[in-house]
């Protein structure tokens, strides 16, 4: 018989909810690198990089909001508590700066139309390179929240109750 999954606390959440963001957004620059290798369908392939990206920074302040119920019931060692400021540092640090990019692609892409204007395709292709360099930035200060995370998981056993 199908049976949803039983979690006993949003903090259960937390491994879940941190994983699907950083799959989101680390497709989100393939995306918008297939729009501007695919003139044809870069309209369509930005909306959907929008979208994603959008999508991946809601599920970051999710995994936020599970992490910081997920922080109260983790032990009180010295070097969890350590591990666990700078694990929610990194992902701060992601969530601004993904928040930042969401704002930035969704001008780029959804911006001239909301004015009623085009951008030439050179000056297109120039921001959204642009953006993609930011996203590569992006992209390591996202692998290094996640890495912080499996420093508490695989190094301190540091585990979501599912009881």
């Amino acid at each position: 018989m199908f049976q949803l999954p039983h979690f006993s606390s949003w903090a259960a959440l937390h491994p879940g909810l941190s994983h699907f963001p950083i799959a989101l957004l680390l497709l989100v620059p393939a995306l918008v690198l297939a729009g501007l290798l695919a003139p044809g369908r870069r309209q369509g392939l930005m909306e959907v990089s929008v979208w994603v990206l959008a999508l991946g920074t809601v599920f970051i302040y999710l995994s936020a909001a599970s992490g910081d119920a997920a922080k109260e019931i983790a032990s009180q060692a010295p070097d969890v508590v350590k591990a666990i400021a700078a694990h929610e540092d990194l992902g701060s640090a992601a969530r601004a700066v993904f928040t930042v990019l969401a704002i930035l692609l969704a001008g780029l892409v959804y911006g001239p139309r909301m004015i009623k204007k085009t951008l030439a395709p050179k000056v297109f292709v120039a921001l959204a390179v642009g953006f993609l360099v930011l996203c590569a930035a992006a992209a390591l200060v996202l692998l290094n929240a996640a890495h912080s995370g499996g420093i508490l998981v695989h190094h301190l056993g540091v585990h979501a109750k599912l009881d």
